[in-house]
């Protein structure tokens, strides 16, 4: 699964990296968070009818059926091999497609001496996750789309996100493409380091919750 990430990004390094149309919205000032939580509000990106924009949305799918927020602490992640049979996800597929804009996430191994966070990680670079967003009432909010994990991190955790190669961006965005043509699945050969267990607590968000422990 994936329970936390990190967005180390400015607003302008987003709106280049993903051709983005600058925005006079002072909702949308985006700074580098490291320790991004379930149920926190978080950026991710949407297409309209004719470019793409940012939106804030709560991490945590509320279903728009639902009959209050409660049910989206279940709903953070969206596992592939089972989105399109799922009643929260299987109508969001082909058209609520959002992508999480993030550079980094967490994940714990059990250890002898308790559970160790590893921060994983591509040298800084993006880290796009295939995600769905709905609207309940007023709150648009989002679930991760999880799958097996790649070879190069199955060790520390056998899910991760989906990430999006940089040729999909727009496919993924794009409503007139079927959900299956959306997206490619190839290895990432991802890095990851141990951190430290301020992780652990949401409370702590600086950049020395990456900072490696080795």
């Amino acid at each position: 699964m994936c329970g936390r990430y990190v967005n180390t990004k400015i607003i302008e390094d987003i709106e280049r990296k993903f051709n983005i149309e600058k925005m006079d919205n002072h909702e949308l000032s985006i700074n580098p968070s490291y320790n991004i939580s379930p149920t926190q509000y978080s950026p991710v990106i949407v297409k309209n009818s004719t470019k793409r924009i940012i939106k804030n949305m709560h991490w945590g799918l509320i279903p728009s059926w639902s009959k209050d927020k409660k049910f989206s602490s279940n709903l953070i992640n969206a596992r592939l091999e089972t989105i399109k049979e799922k009643p929260s996800f299987k109508n969001l597929v082909n058209t609520n497609r959002c992508i999480v804009i993030a550079s980094g996430y967490y994940e714990w191994t059990q250890t002898n001496h308790g559970k160790q966070p590893f921060f994983i990680h591509n040298n800084d670079e993006f880290l796009p996750m295939a995600a769905l967003w709905t609207q309940w009432q007023d709150t648009a909010s989002f679930t991760i789309i999880t799958k097996s994990a790649d070879l190069s991190i199955n060790s520390i955790h056998h899910r991760m996100p989906l990430i999006l190669d940089d040729n999909c961006i727009e496919s993924y965005l794009d409503q007139n493409i079927s959900f299956d043509q959306s997206y490619i699945i190839s290895e990432s050969f991802l890095k990851y380091h141990k951190v430290a267990s301020l992780v652990n607590s949401p409370v702590n968000n600086n950049a020395s919750c990456i900072d490696s422990l080795n």
